[in-house]
């Protein structure tokens, strides 16, 4: 018995709130309020699952720690958004276009294959992926992927009514609230759950952003597009 729980603390499938030594890494998301709130910040590798109204602001809340945590030129995987990508937004946040992997899914099923594959590759540093409601078995294959590929995943869901009690490194809950975010922490690896508070996100837009300077400015087409179908 006390070699399977060995094992199991290994893979992190053990729940240790109280035991905040045993995940001392982490990725600070550059917002204070949400650091303090994640004892340093997001994981740094697992599924974080993240409910709110699709275009509250999501993205402009975690772009800045997958940013930071970038290395070795790996790509960012964006899986069925229900939105067009912004490229000027996306290089004004410091990604290039090149890094960029936008994946067209018809189906669930296809979406969440992809999510899964490119998490556990090793050539992904962030995945996206967008989907009414995730599943047990589905939380567990992408947490167990993006732990093996050393990948941030992050699972938009805009709906109200997902269980708590996902398999997942990292569970909030998001509302807009004019210029501020109001979050809460449902479930954590480190620490407990935590009631929600708000945090100020720029909402708007950088002047001047990097794709007007540049002599030749790099075409659309750089942005790699695949189809799950294919």
């Amino acid at each position: 018995m006390k070699s399977l729980l060995h094992d199991l603390q290994k893979k992190q499938l053990v729940w240790t709130a109280a035991n905040l030594d045993q995940h001392k890494e982490r990725v600070a998301t550059g917002y204070k309020q949400l650091d303090d709130a994640l004892n340093g910040g997001f994981p740094q590798s697992g599924l974080i699952h993240i409910t709110s109204v699709m275009g509250c602001g999501e993205m402009r809340l975690v772009v800045p720690a997958i940013v930071s945590r970038q290395r070795e030129n790996r790509l960012y995987a964006f899986i069925a958004p229900p939105h067009l990508l912004n490229a000027e937004f996306l290089i004004a946040q410091g990604i290039e276009l090149e890094q960029v992997l936008f994946i067209q899914a018809d189906t669930p099923e296809q979406a969440f294959w992809s999510a899964e594959q490119c998490a556990k590759s090793g050539a992904c540093s962030a995945v996206f992926i967008w989907q009414a409601k995730l599943q047990q078995i589905q939380a567990k294959k992408l947490e167990l992927a993006a732990l093996k590929g050393d990948c941030l995943s992050f699972f938009f869901a805009d709906t109200k009514h997902q269980a708590d009690n996902l398999p997942v490194s990292l569970s909030l809950s998001i509302q807009r609230k004019n210029t501020q975010l109001e979050i809460c922490v449902n479930k954590q690896k480190v620490g407990w759950p935590i009631p929600a508070f708000s945090v100020k996100v720029p909402f708007k837009a950088k002047l001047g952003s990097p794709m007007r300077y540049r002599s030749k400015p790099k075409p659309a087409h750089n942005v790699i597009a695949f189809n799950a179908n294919s």
